[in-house]
C-alpha cells in the first residue's frame, strides 16, 4: 500500500515530528518572513477551497405544482442510496496523484537539484508532495550539520549563542522552495477563480433549466436541451464549498421538476436512465480497479471523484438499481477498508516509535545524571547524546496523544545536558585564567633571575620555580605560549651558565698546561754554583706555581704532587749549604718573629670557625637580598597572596639565621 495517504492527521504528525527533530539540538533557525507568508497563504487558500465531506442531501422541498408520482419517485430513491455512501474527507479533487519516491538516501546537492526542478515544474500540484518530503529530508541533514558545527565551536570553547552556521546550498534550496510556493499559491488561487467561474456557469445553467420548466413547451425539444444542460453541468467541475450544496439542492430540484414534466414520454426516460445506468457501470468498473490500486492515497482521492460523479449521474431502470448501487457501494467500502487497516497499522507502528523512543528519553538521561570531570568525559558523553538524537530523528511520530509530551521530555533533557557542559566549560575557563595568572607570575620571577651571576643561588631558585610550575593546572589554549616563555628564561640561564663554567675549564686546561711546562722546567734546572741564587730561583719557580691560577679539580692533586716532588729534589740538594741552613731557619729563631707568641691549635680552629660563619652569613645575606627582590615582582592579586606569603616567610627565616650567625661571630671574637 501507500505509505503516503491523504490522511491529514498523520501527515500533521509527520510534520510536527520532523519540527520536533530539527529542533533537538537548539540551533534549528526559522525560515525567512517571505518564506512563511508564502506557506500561510497557501494554507489558507486551500482551506478556502477544500472539498467539503459529501452530506446526505435534504429531501425536497415542496414545489408549487402537482408532482405526478412514479419518475420523481425514481429519482428520490437513487439520491437516498446515494446519500448512504461511506465518504469521508479527502484533499482536493483536483490534486493529481503524485508517483511515490524516496529522498532518504540522497546528498543537500541532489536535493537542490530535486527542488530546483520541482520549483519549474509545469503541474506545481502535481508535485506538492515530493516538494515537501525533499524538504524535510533536506532539513533534517542541514541539522545534524549544524548539530556537529555546534559541538565542535561549544568544544573549542565557544558560546552556543554566538554559533553561527552558514551553507550557500541551504541558501539556494530554500530560494528554490520559496519560488515553488510562490508558484503553488498562484496556482491555488487561480483555482478558486475557476470555482468561481464554475459557480456562475451552473447558475447560468440552472437559470436556463428553469426557463426550460417554466416556459418550454415542445417536450422532445426540452428534453435535448435539459439533457445538454446536464451535460454541461457534469463537464464543468467544482464550485465553491460554501455554495456546493445549495446549488446542488436547486439542480436536483429542477431534475426532479423536469423529470415530472416528461413523465408521459417514458421511451425518453427509459433512455436516459439507460444512459444512467451504463455511466454507473462503468463508475463500478473503475472502483472495482481501485480496490487493486497499491497507491492507497490515488485510490481514496479518485473514490471521492467517482462518488461526487455518482451522485450527478441520476436514477437508473428500477429492476438495475440495487444491484448497481450495491455493486458500486462494496467496492467504495472495499477502499475504505483498505484505508483502515493500514490506520490500525499504522497506529501499531506509532505506538512502537512511543516505545523506542521512551527507550531513548531513559538513555539521554542517564548520560545526564552522570557526573564528569574531565574534558574527554563531556565529549564522549556528547557523541552519545548525539547519536540518541539520531536515533530520534529515525524513529518517527508517535500516537498524537503522547507525541508533543515525549518530545518535550527528551528536548528538555538534552537542554539540560548542554546547560550542564557549557557550565562546566565556563568554570574550566576560570580556573585556566587563575593558572594563567601563577606561572605568569613565574615567569616575571625567572626573568628577574636570567642575568644573575649568583650560580649557586640562582640555579637552587630557578629549580624551585621549576617545581613550583608543576604544581600548578593547565592553562588552555595559552598554556604552550606561556610554557615558552618560561621555558625560554631558564635555557638562557643555564646556556650562560653552561658557557661560564664552559670558559673557565678552558682556562683551568690552560693553566693545566702553563703548570705542566713549568714542571718540566724544574725538573730541568740544574743547581748553579752559588746557593742563594738557586733558592731564589726555586721561590720563583713555587711564586709562579700559585699564580698560574686553578686546574682541573681531577688533575689538581697529581699536578701538586709532581711540582712539590720536582722542587724538594732540589731543595734536598741544597740543605748541606749554609745558605740553605739561613734562609729557612725556623720562625721562633727570627728576630723579626721573637715578641708574637706562637699560635696554638684551639686558635687556628677558630679563626677556621670564624670562616665558616662568615661565609654562611654571607650567602644568606645573598639570598635574603634575592628574594626581597623578587618579592617586588608580584601582582596585587589574589592568586599571588599565596607565593608572597611564602617569599616573606623565607626572607624572616634567613635574617633570623643571620642573626644567629652573628651572635656566635661575637663569642668566638670574646674567646
Amino acid at each position: 500500500m501507500d505509505q503516503n495517504p491523504a490522511n491529514s492527521e498523520h501527515q500533521d504528525d509527520a510534520s510536527e515530528n520532523l519540527n520536533q527533530s530539527n529542533e533537538m539540538e537548539n540551533v534549528n533557525e526559522a525560515r525567512s518572513t517571505e518564506e512563511n507568508a508564502v506557506e500561510e497563504t497557501v494554507e489558507q487558500v486551500e482551506a478556502a477551497v477544500e472539498i467539503p465531506e459529501v452530506i446526505e442531501e435534504p429531501a425536497n422541498e415542496v414545489i408549487e405544482e402537482p408532482v405526478v408520482a412514479e419518475a420523481p419517485s425514481e429519482v428520490h430513491e437513487e439520491e437516498e442510496h446515494l446519500s448512504q455512501l461511506p465518504l469521508e474527507e479527502i484533499e482536493e479533487v483536483e490534486a493529481e496523484v503524485e508517483p511515490d519516491e524516496d529522498f532518504s538516501q540522497l546528498s543537500k546537492q541532489e536535493l537542490l537539484e530535486k527542488m530546483e526542478t520541482y520549483s519549474k515544474h509545469d503541474k506545481v500540484n502535481a508535485v506538492k508532495n515530493r516538494v515537501n518530503a525533499a524538504r524535510d529530508v533536506f532539513q533534517g541533514i542541514v541539522q545534524q550539520e549544524k548539530s556537529v558545527a555546534l559541538a565542535k565551536f561549544l568544544e573549542e570553547g565557544g558560546v552556543k549563542e554566538e554559533f553561527d552556521y552558514q551553507d550557500q546550498i541551504e541558501i539556494k534550496f530554500f530560494d528554490a522552495y520559496k519560488h515553488y510556493q510562490k508558484r503553488r499559491s498562484e496556482f491555488v488561487l487561480g483555482q478558486e477563480k475557476i470555482r468561481q467561474g464554475n459557480l456562475k456557469l451552473k447558475n447560468e445553467i440552472l437559470s436556463q433549466m428553469k426557463n426550460i420548466l417554466q416556459k418550454e413547451e415542445d417536450m422532445s425539444k426540452a428534453f435535448n436541451e435539459f439533457h445538454e444542460l446536464q451535460a454541461k453541468w457534469r463537464g464543468i467541475g467544482p464550485v465553491p464549498p460554501q455554495n456546493a450544496n445549495d446549488l446542488w439542492m436547486t439542480y436536483k430540484l429542477y431534475s426532479d421538476r423536469f423529470f415530472e414534466f416528461i413523465r408521459l414520454n417514458r421511451e425518453l426516460q427509459d433512455l436516459e436512465m439507460k444512459k444512467n445506468l451504463e455511466m454507473k457501470i462503468q463508475l463500478c468498473e473503475r472502483a472495482e480497479e481501485l480496490m487493486l490500486e497499491p497507491s492507497l492515497n490515488k485510490a481514496i482521492q479518485e473514490s471521492q471523484a467517482l462518488q461526487n460523479k455518482w451522485r450527478e449521474i441520476g436514477g437508473v431502470p428500477r429492476e438495475k438499481r440495487t444491484e448497481i448501487w450495491v455493486r458500486f457501494k462494496e467496492a467504495i467500502d472495499k477502499i475504505f477498508e483498505n484505508k483502515r487497516q493500514y490506520s490500525e497499522a499504522q497506529q501499531k507502528q506509532f505506538e512502537g516509535n512511543l516505545v523506542a523512543k521512551t527507550a531513548l528519553l531513559e538513555k539521554a538521561t542517564a548520560i545526564v545524571n552522570e557526573n564528569y570531570d574531565k574534558h574527554t568525559q563531556w565529549q564522549e558523553a556528547l557523541q552519545r547524546l548525539l547519536e540518541l538524537q539520531t536515533e530520534w530523528r529515525k524513529i518517527g511520530p508517535t500516537p498524537k496523544e503522547s507525541n508533543e509530551t515525549i518530545w518535550n521530555n527528551f528536548k528538555t533533557t538534552c537542554d539540560q545536558f548542554f546547560k550542564n557542559k557549557d557550565n562546566y566549560y565556563k568554570n574550566k575557563k576560570q580556573e585556566f585564567a587563575n593558572n594563567l595568572q601563577q606561572k605568569t607570575e613565574l615567569c616575571v620571577l625567572a626573568e628577574a633571575l636570567k642575568d644573575s651571576t649568583d650560580w649557586k643561588a640562582t640555579t637552587q631558585e630557578l629549580i624551585r620555580l621549576q617545581q613550583e610550575w608543576k604544581k600548578i593546572g593547565p592553562a588552555g589554549d595559552k598554556n604552550e605560549k606561556v610554557w615558552q616563555r618560561f621555558k625560554a628564561v631558564s635555557d638562557e640561564y643555564f646556556a650562560r651558565k653552561t658557557a661560564h663554567f664552559a670558559a673557565q675549564d678552558e682556562q683551568q686546561g690552560e693553566n693545566m698546561k702553563k703548570k705542566m711546562d713549568l714542571i718540566a722546567e724544574v725538573e730541568q734546572y740544574k743547581i748553579p754554583e752559588d746557593a742563594n741564587e738557586a733558592i731564589e730561583q726555586l721561590k720563583v719557580f713555587q711564586r709562579s706555581f700559585t699564580e698560574i691560577g686553578l686546574v682541573p679539580i681531577k688533575e689538581k692533586e697529581a699536578i701538586q704532587t709532581r711540582f712539590r716532588n720536582a722542587i724538594q729534589v732540589h731543595f734536598n740538594a741544597l740543605k748541606s749549604k749554609p745558605e740553605y741552613k739561613q734562609a729557612f731557619r725556623p720562625r721562633q729563631d727570627r728576630p723579626e718573629r721573637q715578641d708574637r707568641a706562637p699560635r696554638n691549635n684551639d686558635q687556628k680552629g677558630g679563626n677556621d670557625d670564624s670562616r665558616n660563619l662568615k661565609s654562611k652569613m654571607e650567602k644568606l645575606s645573598s639570598e635574603v637580598q634575592l628574594l626581597e627582590n623578587n618579592l617586588g615582582f608580584f601582582a596585587n592579586s589574589k592568586n599571588a597572596s599565596a607565593l608572597r606569603e611564602e617569599y616573606e616567610q623565607k626572607i624572616q627565616k634567613a635574617k633570623e639565621e643571620i642573626a644567629a650567625l652573628k651572635a656566635k661571630m661575637n663569642d668566638l671574637r670574646n674567646i
